[in-house]
């Protein structure tokens, strides 16, 4: 008796599939650390930054970051958004280092400026999400951070500028 190849191939396809969902539905989530700003420079409109994210994988397995959204708020307020979506390679274990660029424009910026140089304490917030792909297979992790920092007085500010 032969077996007809479909009737061989269909069932092995469908464990493939299955043992690939399976794999990639135990995707550990990655841990994403803000680790500084750097700053980029000037323009007419405002200041350009960099948003750098440690994205840590913890899988077994390497994957791609297609996609890194967040937001920074400062005392519940908004003030910077971003996003990545170009692809970021993670190896199994790994980190690696991402870098959002963003922009404080200049309309607005002397209220939060005179609010971050009042010498109270404030807090900071990270959120965001991490889309994870393997192959065909993603997943999106949401990720939160947030801690508090004590700002200087304006007064207390020294600039000297040598010419």
């Amino acid at each position: 008796m032969i077996r007809e190849p479909r009737a061989v191939l269909a069932p092995a396809l469908l464990l493939v599939c299955l043992l690939t969902v399976t794999s990639c539905s135990q995707m550990v989530e990655p841990v994403v650390t803000m680790t500084g700003v750097d700053f980029k420079g000037i323009s007419t409109e405002g200041l350009s930054f960099k948003l750098l994210m440690d994205v840590e994988n913890p899988n077994g397995f390497g994957t791609d970051i297609s996609e890194l959204r967040y937001r920074v708020l400062l005392d519940n307020a908004e003030v910077a958004t971003g996003l990545q979506e170009d692809t970021v390679v993670v190896p199994a274990e790994g980190v690696v280092e991402v870098g959002i660029p963003f922009v404080i424009v200049w309309s607005g910026i002397d209220k939060g400026l005179k609010k971050l140089l009042d010498g109270e304490e404030h807090e900071w917030r990270l959120k965001g999400s991490v889309r994870l792909s393997r192959g065909a297979i993603s997943r999106v992790f949401k990720f939160s951070e947030n801690g508090t920092f004590d700002s200087p007085k304006a007064n207390d500010i020294e600039i000297d500028l040598d010419f």
